[in-house]
């Protein structure tokens, strides 16, 4: 992590995926600050369903940063950038709990007998009929922790992230069949309550905004630096 409070760039996040892959390929290193503002939120999210932890969500995210900027030269089609930004940090943050050991592997028949395991779920108390938005997204997200692996990062990138069945089967390496099984199977071990007042409200989920997309953008550029 980055000691100084470095200035950031002048912001590149107005223009398009393809216009600033092409300011990075001229030599325009600052340009990638836009590329990681218009990810950073995805990238957190698909990370942080898998380590289920902030600090090594965002440890994740840097990662991935700088491995994509690495191999930016294997990305064929700007418009492929989302779904492979999103297969890196997959990758990364499974890497992390083969690491630490925290890994399940499941295999599709362990998976099978999962999903007939909702009454398994740790519920908490009853939500008041009446919850404050924040009261309500932390019980969201604490439903989301509950998921088991192989459903989380589905659920997250389909309900959270909005992303299509393909786009979820290509982060995932899955197909699209068995996406749409886990994302209906995710919903059904979530309280139906809790369910239908975030989809009425639109309650956010492990937002990624502020000064933690900062120190993203900032660690990433002075390493990028550093390196050139």
């Amino acid at each position: 992590m980055a000691t100084a409070a470095a200035a950031l760039p002048a912001s590149f996040s107005h223009l398009g995926d393809e216009d600033i892959i092409i300011r990075i390929k001229g030599g325009e290193i600052d340009a990638y600050e836009g590329i990681m503002r218009h990810h950073n939120q995805r990238l957190f999210r698909i990370a942080r369903s898998i380590v289920t932890d902030d600090a090594e969500a965002m440890d994740v995210v840097q990662e991935t940063f700088i491995v994509a900027f690495e191999r930016l030269a294997e990305l064929k089609e700007p418009a492929a950038l989302p779904a492979w930004l999103g297969r890196i940090a997959r990758n990364s943050a499974l890497m992390r709990l083969r690491k630490s050991q925290r890994l399940e592997y499941m295999d599709e028949p362990d998976v099978e007998n999962v999903l007939n395991m909702s009454n398994s779920v740790k519920r908490p108390q009853q939500p008041e009929s009446v919850l404050a938005n924040k009261q309500l997204r932390q019980l969201l997200e604490d439903f989301i922790d509950d998921l088991p692996d192989a459903f989380r990062t589905v659920f997250m990138l389909r309900a959270v992230e909005q992303c299509s069945v393909a786009t979820t089967a290509e982060i995932m390496g899955i197909e699209p069949a068995t996406v749409k099984t886990r994302y209906h199977r995710a919903r059904l071990l979530l309280q139906d309550r809790v369910m239908q007042y975030s989809d009425a409200v639109g309650v956010a989920v492990h937002e990624f905004a502020g000064h933690r997309c900062d120190s993203i953008v900032r660690n990433v550029l002075d390493k990028l630096r550093a390196g050139a």
